[in-house]
């Protein structure tokens, strides 16, 4: 379909305008640290990235896609969970890795001994999550361009005009004094990192003492070396070694966070005009979102990573959340996660003009936000269950019996064999969140002894049930039976509901009454009505 007026449409007739005007080929990139926990937040900055690239592509727009792995920063913090390549959660307290603070990420072992650096295992733990989304951008380790010279000409530049180059960072951070060099080097000895004194431009070297160094509001201790090294054993900081990867790789298009907005991007602004004479690239400014109302936190552990999300929806599904509305902050409820499938799949039919939205802007959107998250668009409309039925059924039954008794209930007509197994996927994904996330109301079992106490009045309305349920019904019709049933006996519909979901999972609340009793079973129900 023709690009619309959607957000990512959008930016990118920013970034072919602005290509055609530098006569380039547009650069879109991202970038992430491997600390250990990049969580399902982090994933805002490859996703908005993504959707962009993605427009561009269906123009025949020629463009590159590149993540940068920022493996040269130093150790902050430990995460009070890490991940092995498998996608199962450790107590990190047990490697005791509090020793490498102040050291770069490259430089530090892997906790789990199946990579050669700490950084190298947790890109892999990342990236993995990244493709599993069908995103696939092209993979860079910021060590790897150090070493290889790339950042070498930038700080060049910025040491030839460092006064210039204080004078911004003065503007922006009060802190920061006049002789202010923005480069670490790499000391040798420890292999933390410590603050240099001076530059040699002829024989690209910096000299530094270790003397320890502040990160994130604590001391790394230094252990007193003197000396020099080159360029490529150091690294900028932050404020220039973000604008510097963007000259490397001539960068149009970059999304950020709003704490990167409020921060770093304006003093970015400055770097690239007055110092690398370069324009900074298009920016997209998104919101962060919360998980079930909270901030997540590696350091606290509370985060949730794309393998863990994969385990309750379909890939699809997250791409989903992640392309709607990206400048609000939105919360991603783990409690009620099928309405996000529900919305997905209406999306889904309203693409393949099964159902209408509620307005024409609505119905564009919806497609747009379904296209651009679909790895492949299918021929035709994919069959996929209800997200809440099947959560339903994984607590009666096993995944065989499933597939039984949606046959029977007609489910399953006309299914072939690759809808068939979006269908098995679903009852898995429906399974794990019933076991992990499902809040209590709607986890019930059935009542294998009725110890549930009807009046009178209840009695005799579940006895004329029993004796309707003798009758064969749709799911319809059973539906118009309960109603004429409550009406027949005087009692409210609402209230002959509580009295059949306290018969059968001794709650007032439960699944679809009449789509329930058809799964567990006419038979079964009048059972269960004549113990009482």
């Amino acid at each position: 379909m023709e690009t619309i007026n959607f957000w990512a449409d959008q930016l990118a007739k920013k970034v072919i305008e602005r290509s055609k005007k530098e006569n380039i080929i547009p650069n879109i990139k991202c970038q992430q640290t491997p600390s250990g926990g990049k969580h399902i937040g982090n994933l805002n900055d490859v996703a908005r990235a993504f959707f962009v690239y993605k427009s561009l592509i269906e123009q025949k727009q020629e463009c590159t896609f590149v993540h940068t792995s920022d493996d040269r920063d130093p150790m902050k913090e430990v995460p009070k969970k890490i991940m092995d390549l498998k996608g199962k959660w450790h107590d990190s307290k047990i490697f005791d890795f509090d020793k490498y603070m102040g050291m770069p990420y490259c430089r530090i072992p892997d906790p789990f001994k199946c990579c050669n650096s700490w950084s190298e295992h947790f890109t892999k733990v990342w990236i993995h999550g990244v493709n599993e989304l069908g995103m696939n951008p092209k993979l860079y380790s910021v060590d790897q361009l150090y070493r290889e010279g790339k950042f070498e000409q930038y700080i060049i530049e910025i040491f030839k005009n460092i006064k210039e180059a204080s004078k911004i960072v003065s503007e922006f951070q009060q802190t920061k004094k006049e002789n202010y060099i923005p480069f670490d080097a790499i000391c040798p000895k420890c292999g933390r990192y410590a603050n240099i004194d001076s530059f040699d431009l002829k024989k690209k070297t910096v000299h530094f003492k270790c003397l320890g160094k502040m990160i994130k509001e604590k001391i790394a201790e230094g252990c007193g070396f003197e000396g020099e090294v080159s360029f490529s054993e150091g690294k900028l900081q932050w404020r220039f070694e973000w604008p510097a990867l963007m000259c490397i790789f001539n960068t149009t298009y970059e999304p950020m966070g709003k704490d990167h907005w409020e921060g770093s991007w304006k003093s970015l602004v400055e770097i690239m005009n007055r110092i690398f004479k370069k324009e900074p690239p298009i920016p997209f400014v998104y919101e962060f979102f919360l998980v079930d109302g909270k901030k997540m936190s590696a350091s606290k552990g509370d985060v949730f990573v794309v393998e863990d999300m994969l385990k309750i929806i379909e890939p699809e599904i997250l791409l989903f959340f992640y392309v709607k509305r990206p400048e609000k902050q939105r919360d991603l409820e783990l409690n009620r996660i099928f309405q996000l499938v529900d919305e997905f799949d209406f999306a889904e039919k309203v693409y393949f003009d099964i159902e209408k939205a509620r307005s024409e802007n609505r119905e564009e959107n919806y497609k747009r936000m379904y296209e651009l998250c679909m790895h492949k668009i299918p021929k035709k409309c994919p069959k996929r269950i209800d997200y809440k039925f099947l959560a339903t059924l994984s607590q009666l039954f096993d995944k065989e019996t499933i597939i039984k008794k949606l046959k029977e209930l007609g489910h399953l007509e006309n299914v072939n064999e690759s809808d068939l197994e979006l269908i098995k996927k679903r009852i898995d994904l429906a399974h794990n969140w019933v076991n992990k996330y499902a809040p209590d109301e709607m986890k019930f079992e059935i009542q294998s002894e009725i110890n549930t106490k009807f009046n009178d009045k209840e009695e005799k309305a579940l006895k004329l049930f029993a004796k309707r349920l003798e009758n064969k019904y749709t799911e319809e019709k059973l539906a118009e039976e309960i109603y004429n049933i409550s009406k027949e006996s005087d009692i409210e519909p609402k209230e002959f509901f509580k009295i059949c979901y306290r018969l059968l999972i001794n709650k007032e609340k439960g699944p679809r009454l009449a789509s329930f009793i058809l799964t567990i079973g006419r038979e079964k129900v009048i059972e269960m009505i004549k113990k009482i």
